[in-house]
């Protein structure tokens, strides 16, 4: 709200004795409370509304209203990944030891990405719960242990609840590469390898299948790269099928160079 506004308020409110014209007394008292509204208002109410909701804070609006919905920022946590950590907290909903509480209190080990909660893994009362670390790789035994101690803290009596780190799965990239003019090999290696450690991270314990097509084209949209031929992983031309409770992790890449 202007400064404009606000004194064209102030103005049809006042009631009392006196002109309110420019100039008056009445008249400059009430532009100075404008005034000085008008800047409260930019500072402290405007865009309230937006700094309030998890869906719309950043920077440190975000960390505190995350915060007060009991999810603390990590750190080195971008605000997109805080901001959906949170929103994946809060949309789910737990009762008493279902597979949302086992996620949500493995959630809390500090160096935890996220978890795969296997129900019955073992048999009837038992429950496993695969944990990738932040790097999207398996956690160190400590931040396993870290999420077991919350877990036997929290989960119900007689459940039988592990956790255990994921196994990871190298993939193995080969494929010929035709350069263009400006395209320099290792430059091309060093950008693949960062965008399918990226890739492998993003997707980990969210598919099982590790896709043929999207890791060619993370290596067809690297700079330099005009062509590809003879791609494949781990030796095949197909789609990478994983384990249950595997993740993805940028393995071997062996990239040559072929000259029309």
């Amino acid at each position: 709200m202007t400064k404009e506004e606000l004194l064209r308020l102030l103005s049809a409110a006042y009631t009392g004795p006196g002109s309110a014209e420019e100039g008056t007394f009445v008249g400059d008292v009430l532009r100075a409370c404008a005034d000085a509204m008008a800047q409260m208002w930019s500072m402290d109410i405007d865009g309230l509304e937006r700094r309030a909701f998890v869906s719309t804070a950043v920077g440190d609006w975000l960390t505190a209203v995350c915060a007060d919905r009991g999810v603390n920022r990590r750190e080195g946590e971008t605000d997109d990944e805080l901001r959906s950590r949170t929103l994946a907290a809060l949309a789910a909903t737990p009762a008493s030891g279902n597979a949302d509480d086992y996620a949500a209190w493995c959630g809390r080990a500090e160096d935890i990405l996220r978890v795969k909660v296997l129900p019955l893994a073992r048999g009837n009362g038992t429950v496993d719960i695969v944990a990738v670390g932040l790097d999207g790789r398996a956690p160190a035994q400590t931040v396993i242990d870290e999420a077991q101690e919350i877990v036997d803290r929290e989960r119900p009596v007689g459940a039988d609840a592990r956790v255990i780190a994921a196994a990871e799965t190298a993939v193995n990239v080969s494929a010929g590469l035709k350069l263009m003019d400006s395209g320099d090999l290792e430059a091309v290696r060093t950008a693949f390898s960062q965008s399918l450690a990226d890739f492998c991270r993003d997707t980990a314990l969210r598919s099982g299948v590790v896709s043929h097509g999207k890791v060619l084209r993370l290596l067809l949209d690297c700079d330099g790269v005009a062509d590809v031929s003879g791609f494949t992983m781990n030796g095949s031309g197909d789609n990478l099928e994983l384990e249950t409770g595997a993740v993805p992790v940028a393995g071997t890449l062996t990239l040559t160079e072929v000259r029309a």
